[in-house]
């Protein structure tokens, strides 16, 4: 199918930062393709020179297949052959595509001895990581006053907490002050006129909700505990483990900015604090940066 005017317009743009808002369904991926393309074709960047990352395996399967399908019909057709620096044609240059979650893996597994992180770190599944979970609420002794769940809501709700706060960057002592601070606020809400006694019922329920969240932290630091004693993660470390890598060793940002000249995000997840500073650490935060195009 022939591309619209809007797609035109992403193939085409020149090689600068570029924003793609498109919903579901409108051909990211085909355009996505397309510009990796046009990029070649023009000698703006060789394939090796590409990366783009999507969310999951699946999607990242078809844009790779789409890629090496549409750079072999421009070099059947004559109009490109991949080349060397010196000009000598090369039958293995493909551009990288993989997930979010395994490009931060990779980062990680280059770079974590910089931040005393084993390179061999066992990535667990996320039954693995319930189950580690599961043995920290166990084997809690502490207080849980305000806490009626059962285990096993208990531990999804750790397992979820101690997500969010991967993705956030921020520890269990920022976590319990902001909540603090919070459930301080909302107690001193006035009471109404018919209510002197007691809290509006909407403020109660979310004091109720804010503090059994607060009781869990220390578990959650449990958690973290025990996996660091087994040098494991889960896929939401990665990605902390990946940014803060990226923010704080510009050795390893430049190396990746001198082996990529163009950077596709596919499916961008900005509602990620982690995944966001990663990527902006990577490959905008410097006088070299290199033209993102994200599409979300």
């Amino acid at each position: 199918n022939a591309p619209t005017p809007e797609q035109v317009a992403v193939i085409e743009s020149p090689l600068r930062p570029l924003l793609v808002v498109a919903g579901a369904g409108s051909g990211k991926t085909e355009t996505m393709a397309s510009r990796v393309v046009w990029l070649v074709a023009n000698d703006l960047v060789r394939p090796d020179e590409v990366l783009g990352l999507t969310f999951t395996r699946k999607a990242a399967g078809e844009l790779s297949e789409r890629l090496s399908a549409r750079l072999a019909t421009l070099r059947e057709a004559g109009i490109w052959a991949p080349k060397d620096e010196d000009g000598a044609v090369v039958l293995d240059d493909v551009p990288t595509v993989s997930t979010y979650h395994a490009y931060a893996g990779r980062i990680v597994r280059e770079h974590g001895g910089r931040l005393g992180v084993e390179a061999e770190s066992r990535l667990r599944s996320e039954a693995a990581a319930w189950q580690v979970a599961h043995e920290a609420v166990v084997a809690f002794d502490g207080p849980m006053d305000g806490v009626e769940k059962a285990e096993s809501t208990v531990t999804t709700a750790v397992v979820d907490l101690a997500g969010e706060m991967a993705e956030h960057l921020v520890g269990v002592q920022q976590v319990a002050e902001h909540l603090d601070a919070v459930v301080a606020a909302l107690e001193v809400v006035p009471r109404g006129v018919t209510t002197r006694r007691s809290l509006p019922t909407e403020v109660r329920e979310a004091v109720t909700v804010l503090r059994e969240r607060r009781a869990i932290l220390p578990l959650v630091e449990s958690y973290h505990a025990i996996k660091r004693a087994r040098d494991a993660m889960d896929f939401a470390d990665q990605v902390q483990l990946a940014a803060r890598i990226a923010m704080t060793v510009p050795q390893v940002g430049k190396a990746e900015r001198s082996r990529f000249r163009a950077v596709l995000l596919d499916e961008f997840q900005d509602t990620s604090e982690a995944q966001l500073q990663l990527l902006r650490a990577l490959f905008v935060s410097a006088g070299d940066a290199v033209p993102v195009t994200a599409v979300g």
